[in-house]
């Protein structure tokens, strides 16, 4: 078995996010982040994007992100002062820092707390254990163009279902294995 850096650096990265975390799992809530609630963010984010869960981002993320619509990410997706309101109160009432699911509580443990990320995908157990599907040796369907489409592999994520047993990916080479993952 002939394994790259690349392959050796995703192995190392999913056998660290893999590793029990740092606050107490007794206290931690089981469960998955669950759905969104507000219909109104569902509806003006879910339009463009697919619509992250709150308790994937701290309070600061969805803060930092809700107060620049007119510039997100390149697009104007400004909305009634109203409604923007209303999305943010939801969306940092129910933040990750906040969140008593474990999900939520073990992406907080590995949140550096000066770290404000505004991208969903820039949360390392995210990014980090996905970012081998956007490698072109993944020959796998579907054939991901961006990290953004959750629901491309994680039939349940509009109910926000992430766990092992809610995806669906086809290439051999990136199965699941006990305790991390395995490269050929």
């Amino acid at each position: 078995m002939r394994l790259s850096l690349r392959n050796l650096q995703t192995a190392a990265l999913a056998a660290l996010l893999l590793a029990p975390p740092a606050f107490d799992a007794a206290r931690a809530e089981p469960g998955d982040v669950g759905p969104n609630t507000n219909p109104t963010y569902v509806k003006e984010c879910g339009s463009c994007h697919f619509p992250y869960q709150p308790a994937f981002l701290p309070a600061r993320s969805w803060q930092k992100i809700m107060g620049s619509l007119k510039e997100h990410f390149g697009e104007n997706a400004e909305v009634k002062l109203a409604d923007r309101d209303n999305m943010l109160a939801y969306l940092a009432g129910a933040a990750a820092d906040s969140a008593a699911n474990g999900r939520s509580r073990t992406l907080m443990s590995r949140l550096p707390t000066a770290d404000t990320p505004v991208r969903v995908t820039d949360i390392l157990l995210v990014g980090g254990i996905h970012g081998g599907f956007l490698d072109p040796n993944f020959k796998g369907i579907p054939a991901l163009k961006s990290l953004a489409d959750c629901a491309a592999c994680h039939p349940r994520a509009l109910d926000g279902r992430f766990g092992p047993r809610n995806y669906t990916v086809t290439d051999e080479k990136f199965r699941v294995l006990k305790g991390g993952y395995e490269v050929r």
